[in-house]
């Protein structure tokens, strides 16, 4: 046909005996078997209750895409260097497709958007446990310090990306441990406590928020809660209820602006990958020129 008429000819690239040909077109991996193949590895060696190709780590990511390249093979030379990241793209693609809709069949099979609702609706191609897990995390908001770890720890791994992030977390746990005995509930974030681990703000910023967090009310709340009032009757004291609102407004200020902050971090990882794959693809082109150059033979143009 005419369509297969453009397909890229074995000749173009090495192609081992078993290997099935693949090639690069328009940032994705054609034909459409080998993305499909993508997405049955990515489900098979799902490494627990994770819904984010960001959360895979590194050697199963390498141990996939070495699988992927015993059956499927590139042919033309020129897709080699932007080969990888063009894979990581496609594995990101089709797992947030695949748990999109598995979370909409669950939801219109259940006729409940809770998703407690959806534990025995579970695809067939991830274990229950994680499912449930799944499920459980997506029923609650995001706690402070998923948050924090989510957007200071380096992809794929469990390293923060600064000693400075490594050593507050580590604090803001151990004061937690001690002010909330163990079987006792902590509550998503203690300002107090973030406050004593992160130090004394710096150009109106607490460490780990947006310069969008009021820095002001987060140092009202913990100066309140350790100072003593000079005089029980002083009418500057603040009143309990008052300090407690206080607290209230930090926790919703805190929890947009890690909102705002976890969605900008997948905003930025998108462009980053896909600022990535353009820049394979015109070295990739440079270096086809530059071949061609060099050999006294034109680029070969694309058929109309």
């Amino acid at each position: 046909t005419e369509v297969e008429s453009q397909h890229p000819a074995a000749e173009e690239g090495p192609q081992l005996p078993g290997r099935q040909p693949c090639w690069i077109s328009g940032g994705k991996i054609d034909p459409s078997p080998a993305s499909r193949y993508i997405t049955m590895l990515v489900h098979a060696h799902i490494p627990g209750p994770v819904d984010a190709w960001r959360d895979f780590p590194m050697p199963v990511r390498d141990l996939l895409f070495d699988m992927f390249t015993r059956r499927f093979a590139f042919t033309r030379p020129e897709d080699l260097p932007r080969a990888r990241a063009v894979w990581e793209i496609t594995a990101q693609t089709n797992l947030r497709k695949s748990m999109w809709e598995v979370r909409d069949k669950a939801m219109k099979t259940t006729g409940n958007r809770d998703p407690m609702a959806w534990v025995d609706y579970g695809p067939v191609w991830l274990w229950r446990d994680y499912w449930e897990s799944l499920c459980e995390r997506w029923a609650r908001a995001p706690t402070f310090h998923e948050l924090f770890d989510r957007t200071h720890k380096r992809k794929g791994t469990d390293d923060y990306v600064t000693e400075s992030a490594r050593t507050i977390a580590e604090t803001y746990d151990r004061t937690m441990a001690e002010r909330y005995a163990e079987g006792t509930p902590q509550p998503d974030l203690d300002a107090d406590a973030w406050v004593e681990a992160a130090g004394v703000p710096r150009k109106g910023r607490v460490y780990g928020f947006g310069d969008s967090l009021d820095t002001h009310r987060v140092l009202s709340s913990y100066a309140s809660s350790i100072a003593p009032p000079a005089h029980a009757s002083s009418s500057s004291a603040p009143p309990v209820n008052g300090v407690e609102d206080i607290r209230g407004n930090i926790r919703e200020e805190l929890r947009a602006e890690l909102q705002m902050q976890r969605v900008e971090l997948q905003t930025q990882q998108v462009e980053l990958e896909t600022q990535r794959v353009e820049l394979q693809m015109q070295f990739s082109d440079m270096v086809q020129q530059f071949i061609s150059i060099m050999q006294g033979v034109r680029p070969t143009q694309p058929a109309a």
